[in-house]
């Protein structure tokens, strides 16, 4: 008897041992790279394989991104599976979804399936379920910290200014006080208005210490930019990135605030008049893009190439007017680069204009179609008609 109760402890403990280290094994880096293919082909009307993409990575990690979730749920819809997109559905109730929520277009063919009487018979319960789980006094203490960081980005004093950087100081001592009691909050996964504001608070912090470590002047005035440096944010949000309590986007757009390294590159988009190719982009030389997508990949984020030009297959950008412009700027006698860009706007916005209600529309994606940033090639060396 004493022998099997060890051996069946034995056993306990290989089986525990063996969970304890497939949970450490778990990195959310994976979970956005795989994910971001889920997204491309979500970009190509894909949603099937985009569908199984998602399946299979939330069956892999135990926490799942509210907009994710949305995304699934979708492919589930315009795939016509209507009982995998009421559990989804299900799921972004707990997410912090209400029903109006599911009133948008995205959900129409979900609304008219016989699972939407089933999800509304549920819904009750399962909105019950995430109103009580709701911390109210950890909401509004987070709440707190925001407006007083407020009422310091509101005065009259900049980043670099003694004052203004000690007040910020005392608030990210505080926040760091209270993740060490709160961890990141639940709401971080959420559909959540506490979000944004608790995103700024990291925000201001990077901007006052990326403001200072490019500044030697202002880094080396004061001895509190050594406590600065010590809170240590960027080391820990990495960790939390991992862990899956943020994603790389809150990560991303934090660490590089006011960093004019930018080492995630900047979004673009490149027009290529020769290859008549839309493409995600970065102006830089390839060396500083190759650094910069690597950058991007180590953090879960979708790299800036031609190789992801698919990310806009559903946008007015798939339907760029090259045709039309070359035309156009072909029968204009003796017209000058300004004359050309007049021009091509003038083509560009009775396409963007004449562009109809996308699926993309109904996705959570990195959306290129509205950078304004844009960069042509090719385009200034376009024939124009003689001047005879």
């Amino acid at each position: 008897m004493k022998k099997q109760i060890l051996n069946t402890l034995l056993l306990l403990t290989i089986t525990f041992s063996g969970l304890a280290q497939k949970n450490q094994e778990l990195d959310y880096i994976d979970y956005h790279t795989q994910l971001n293919q889920a997204k491309l082909l979500i970009a190509q009307s894909k949603f099937e394989e985009a569908l199984q993409i998602h399946q299979k990575v939330f069956k892999q990690y135990p926490k799942h991104f509210y907009k994710d979730v949305h995304n699934a749920c979708v492919c589930a819809i315009k795939c016509e599976k209507f009982k995998e997109a009421r559990k989804l559905a299900q799921e972004l109730v707990s997410l912090g979804y209400s029903l109006v929520r599911f009133e948008k277009q995205a959900f129409e063919s979900f609304r008219n399936s016989s699972e939407w009487k089933v999800f509304e018979k549920s819904y009750p319960k399962l909105r019950l379920k995430y109103e009580s789980g709701l911390n109210h006094d950890l909401r509004e203490k987070y709440h707190q910290l925001y407006v007083e960081d407020q009422q310091v980005a509101k005065n009259e004093y900049g980043y670099g200014e003694f004052k203004n950087d000690s007040a910020m100081l005392a608030l990210s001592k505080r926040l760091k006080e209270y993740y060490k009691e709160d961890g990141i909050p639940d709401f971080i996964h959420q559909s959540d208005s506490m979000y944004t504001k608790y995103f700024i608070l990291y925000r201001h912090y990077f901007g006052m210490k990326n403001n200072a470590d490019n500044t030697p002047e202002i880094k080396n005035k004061s001895n509190i930019y050594k406590e600065i440096d010590a809170l240590n944010w960027k080391e820990i949000l990495l960790k939390e990135l991992r862990v899956g309590n943020i994603n790389p986007q809150f990560y991303s757009d934090a660490v590089m605030y006011n960093d004019y390294s930018n080492p995630f590159g900047k979004p673009a988009i490149k027009i290529d008049f020769d290859k008549e190719t839309v493409s995600p982009f970065m102006c830089l030389k390839p060396e500083d893009v190759a650094e910069k997508n690597a950058n991007r990949l180590a953090i879960g984020l979708m790299p800036l190439s031609d190789d992801n030009k698919d990310i806009l297959a559903n946008t007015w950008y798939a339907k760029y007017p090259f045709k039309a412009i070359k035309d156009s700027i072909a029968k204009t006698k003796g017209a000058s680069l300004l004359d050309k860009v007049m021009l091509s706007k003038k083509i560009e916005l009775q396409v963007y204009n004449s562009f109809p209600h996308s699926e993309l529309d109904d996705f959570y994606l990195d959306d290129y179609s509205q950078v304004k940033e844009k960069y042509s090639y090719g385009f200034k060396d376009l024939p124009t008609a003689d001047v005879k």
